[in-house]
């Protein structure tokens, strides 16, 4: 990759990377969010165009406009997203780019022990039998692995994979991987995480916005050496977190169940917790543990099979969106763009939507009022150098429009403020103001759910952790007395595995 160039919406973007990958290599992309990750990937995958710049592979350019051009040229991609397609059982799946046999007939059963053959070559813990509709997106994501190596790719890009696995996981993906390369193919791993790309990788190459991208031994380098360049020498530091006096219970659940119209199966059942003012109790799962539906349920967005909910011991079970947000509820989904904001409104309709009432007197809107009050918000937010009041939210880069979402909750100052993932989608340099506000929530004796599926990111804010695998509460955990290696043993649901008699789980001792 040579001098490449990509500018997206208000973000800092892409500036002048280069890279150099040799046949074998195991090479890492690291850096914070709204660097340019995903976007890289994107690009060597043809879904994303460059603005300058090439991509020369074994010496000739490649014009990467679609997935299929990149397949041409050797490229695999995986995702964090479920590739999954309705209708193909998993073996059609993996059957995907490379359909026909030469007679022109569908080739299941040659494609079946091929699959079966590189599932003991390589060690890929994937099972065939596997329903399609049943798999979780880390089966998902060994499936696309899988699928690269029987289409003899040979380059392998992943993207940020240890979202989706546990450090477990992540150990095997990263043996395998290992295989692969060894087996002439070239592997390039993009994550946010020092300490993955330091385990896994043999080089890694530093994105930091407004700085040329560098390329380092990771034999040379610590992960607190790479962390310190991520964040840069003026990066504001973590806030601490001090002790709180817990007070009543705010939010109360019990057995509730949630039901989801997109699948047979419910995302969360049977679940029961208290959350109390003062404090931060976090749901930690993998993305798809039904932690988001919780959410969703707990704010009115999602149908409740059954249960009861109390905020404030007031019983709001059936009660509308509206009403809950009135009861003294905050919501702030991971896809802001889903449930938070309206993408064709400006930002200062977005911020005065929740309190457009205040706004009217006699069929006629104080437009000045909102205004100033918007921009009070907008201010607080530390967004107002990127943004104006009268961008539309399709305008703005998603930390932008979530920093000003967020600042619109907090304004409300909410007895229950529900977060999911605040720190994912936004830059290292963000992410301490983000901590900051939600240790103030807490140290002004009102309650904070965090939903997340970053163990990190509920040791370093939480004062309780509950576990969450396939929709039900696997334990709690104290965060000061846990690693992310035990929680990743819970959120995967290997802890199962043992207590029923199976298999012993490779670093459970650690």
């Amino acid at each position: 990759m040579l001098h490449i160039s990509k500018q997206i919406g208000d973000a800092a973007g892409i500036a002048d990377f280069s890279l150099r990958l040799n046949k074998g290599a195991f090479h890492g992309v690291l850096g914070a969010h709204c660097t340019g990750k995903t976007t890289l990937a994107r690009i060597l995958n043809g879904m994303c165009i460059p603005d300058s710049g090439s991509i020369l592979i074994e010496g000739d350019e490649a014009d990467l406009r679609s997935p299929r051009s990149a397949a041409a040229w050797g490229i695999g991609f995986a995702g964090e997203e479920s590739p999954y397609v309705h209708g193909l059982d998993l073996i059609g799946h993996l059957m995907l780019g490379s359909e026909f046999a030469p007679s022109g007939k569908l080739g299941k059963r040659a494609a079946r022990t091929q699959a079966a053959e590189f599932i003991e070559q390589y060690g890929i813990p994937l099972d065939l039998d596997s329903r399609a509709d049943e798999m979780n997106r880390a089966e998902w994501l060994w499936a696309e692995v899988l699928r690269m190596v029987m289409q003899k790719r040979d380059i392998l890009v992943l993207d940020e994979p240890d979202v989706v696995f546990t450090r477990q996981e992540m150990d095997t993906l990263v043996s395998v991987l290992r295989k692969i390369c060894g087996a002439g193919s070239a592997v390039l791993l993009f994550s946010r995480r020092p300490e993955t790309v330091l385990s896994a990788c043999e080089e890694a190459t530093l994105l930091c916005p407004g700085r040329p991208a560098e390329t380092y031994r990771t034999s040379e380098a610590t992960a607190e050496d790479f962390l310190c360049l991520m964040r840069g020498e003026n990066a504001p530091q973590a806030p601490e977190k001090k002790e709180i006096t817990v007070g009543g219970i705010v939010l109360e659940t019990r057995r509730l169940t949630v039901r989801d119209q997109d699948s047979a199966d419910d995302p969360a059942h049977d679940v029961s917790f208290e959350v109390r003012s003062g404090e931060i109790l976090c749901l930690l799962g993998r993305p798809d543990s039904g932690w988001d539906a919780l959410g969703a349920a707990l704010i009115g967005a999602k149908e409740m099979v059954s249960g009861r909910i109390k905020l404030d011991g007031k019983d709001i079970s059936r009660a509308s969106v509206r009403d809950r947000l009135r009861a003294g509820m905050a919501y702030l989904p991971r896809n802001i763009r889903e449930l938070g904001a309206i993408d064709y409104f400006t930002l200062e309709e977005n911020l005065s939507l929740q309190g457009y009432m205040h706004y009217q007197e006699s069929g006629w809107i104080k437009r000045r009022q909102r205004r100033d009050e918007a921009a009070h918000i907008l201010d607080a937010s530390g967004v107002s150098g990127r943004a104006d009041l009268d961008s539309y939210a399709d305008e703005l880069a998603d930390e932008s429009l979530w920093l000003a979402m967020f600042s619109r909750e907090l304004e409300r100052r909410p007895a229950l403020l529900i977060v999911e993932e605040p720190t994912r989608h936004t830059s290292e340099r963000t992410a301490p103001f983000i901590r900051e506000q939600l240790l103030s929530v807490r140290a002004n004796h009102r309650a904070v759910l965090l939903l997340t599926s970053q163990p990190e990111e509920a040791m370093g804010l939480s004062d309780r952790i509950l576990v969450l695998h396939e929709g039900e509460i696997m334990g709690e955990f104290d965060p000061a007395n846990t690693s992310a290696r035990e929680l990743g043993w819970y959120m995967s649901g290997q802890w199962r595995q043992q207590r029923y008699g199976g298999a012993a789980i490779e670093g459970e001792d650690e």
